[in-house]
């Protein structure tokens, strides 16, 4: 039967669930900034009620459990946001960089210093025998085998760079998996024993989340509270057992692979995945376009240049203008660079002839790119302008994932984050549960004195 006994034990019930509560709402107070935090709820139901021959007399309060207010289908969701905002983010930032080395439109890009190096040859065709016309189509031609190195180099430096950084991307992410195998080792344990260990959880999350910005992943919360990882196809974290990543180099490809695979992993989205196409793809298709262009200038200046005369006695003939194949390697022929006279002008070595240089002015129009329906100035410009496109392209992309990101951050603080406000109400009310319990044991006090004096 109930007595001052059960009273008093139901009076320390509610005493102490208050202060539990106080205990956790002062814990989601204190964290209200702190990132990755999700707010937590003291849940609570009636204690099992005593039978009594009146009835049954219920026992106050038990406290259930401390539960993280989160839903898991929007970390999902996030997590697919963030690495296609990492993917066009990172291949947003490496190709303005690129576009950059290329300096369009200006005077000091290779768009001008071709057409001037053209017009060059159209100014020595009017005075064929001047040394100053001779110069200036040196002077030029300089520049514009030292514009395409320029740029060809540029590209390759970023290139050796996009390497370093996705070789630091991996050991990123093989950090953030060993991270998170460790808490989710300590998960599994706690859960084994029935608790539910919260912050851990929370931190857990916020490495997920950190990785979902780096590669491709899919997760599944398991039942024993672990969750499993899998990255670009595979398996890399289960149950506390996790795979590093790994980086080599196939010729020129970036290859990634998880240890212990004979087969390289397929990762489709995040900054990793941006810089292995970088490397894999767009700086090889870049470059081959700007080898295509300066072999192209190469071989059509010096299948027109090598047939003339320059100035001399006899005039020399049969000498090339350009030296080297392709972007990297472009530069003057020796025997031009060290003598202005050796630039042929004439088809016939007559003096005032000025047929060769006509014919060299002449390819500036000439249909000579892309099966010959593109001139140079067509190609490069094709070039620059497919550039600035893509740009415009990922922006774009990085744009729209960036205001579903914030639609999600909005929609998971709405469910998970700390509201002042509401955790100050629950203070109070925590506060005054807590005031009335204890109101309860001095009453209890009271009458058990009052049994004692009497």
């Amino acid at each position: 039967m109930a007595g001052l006994g059960s009273i008093l034990e139901l009076g320390k019930r509610s005493l102490s669930t208050n202060q539990y509560g106080i205990n956790v709402t002062s814990h989601n107070i204190s964290n209200a900034s702190t990132p990755g935090y999700t707010r937590q709820r003291l849940n609570v139901v009636p204690a099992e009620p005593e039978q009594t021959t009146f009835g049954y007399l219920g026992k106050g309060v038990s406290i259930q459990s401390v539960q993280r207010i989160r839903e898991s289908y929007i970390d999902q969701q996030m997590y697919t946001v963030n690495q296609n905002m990492g993917r066009a983010s990172q291949r947003e930032n490496v190709l303005r960089l690129t576009e950059s080395f290329l300096q369009e439109p200006s005077e000091s890009g290779l768009n001008a210093m071709v057409s001037k190096f053209f017009s060059a040859f159209q100014d020595l065709a009017v005075h064929p025998e001047e040394n100053a016309n001779r110069n200036s189509v040196l002077q030029r031609a300089n520049l514009l085998a030292g514009t395409f190195r320029r740029i060809n180099d540029s590209i390759g430096t970023l290139q050796t760079d996009v390497l370093k950084e996705a070789e630091a991307k991996v050991e990123k992410v093989n950090d953030l998996i060993g991270t998170i195998a460790d808490l989710d080792t300590t998960i599994m344990i706690a859960s084994a024993t029935g608790s539910t260990p919260n912050d851990v959880m929370d931190q857990r999350d916020y490495q997920l989340t950190e990785l979902s910005k780096l590669v491709d992943i899919r997760v599944v919360n398991e039942q024993n509270g672990s969750v499993s990882v899998s990255l670009g196809g595979t398996m890399v974290l289960s149950g506390g057992n996790k795979l590093a990543l790994s980086t080599t180099m196939n010729g020129d490809q970036l290859e990634i692979y998880a240890a212990g695979a004979s087969q390289q992993m397929k990762i489709s989205g995040g900054e990793l995945n941006a810089l292995q196409t970088l490397n894999n793809t767009t700086f090889k298709n870049y470059l081959s376009q700007l080898d295509e262009l300066a072999s192209t200038i190469i071989s059509s200046v010096n299948a027109v240049h090598s047939t003339g005369y320059g100035i001399g006695s006899p005039p020399p003939t049969g000498v090339n203008f350009f030296a080297g194949t392709d972007a990297g390697s472009i530069g003057l022929d020796p025997a031009v660079a060290s003598n202005v006279n050796n630039i042929a002008a004439s088809l016939t070595g007559d003096p005032g002839d000025n047929e060769i240089a006509i014919q060299i002015a002449n390819l500036q129009n000439a249909p000579l790119m892309s099966g010959n329906s593109n001139t140079l100035v067509q190609f490069y410009s094709a070039f620059v302008s497919n550039i600035g496109s893509e740009i415009q392209s990922v922006g774009t992309e990085a744009e729209s994932a960036r205001l579903v990101q914030e639609q999600l951050t909005t929609q998971q603080n709405s469910v998970s984050g700390v509201s002042l406000d509401e955790e100050m109400t629950k203070l109070i009310q925590y506060q005054h549960g807590f005031d009335a319990a204890a109101r309860v044991i001095t009453t209890v006090n009271d009458m058990f004195q009052t049994i004692i004096h009497m």
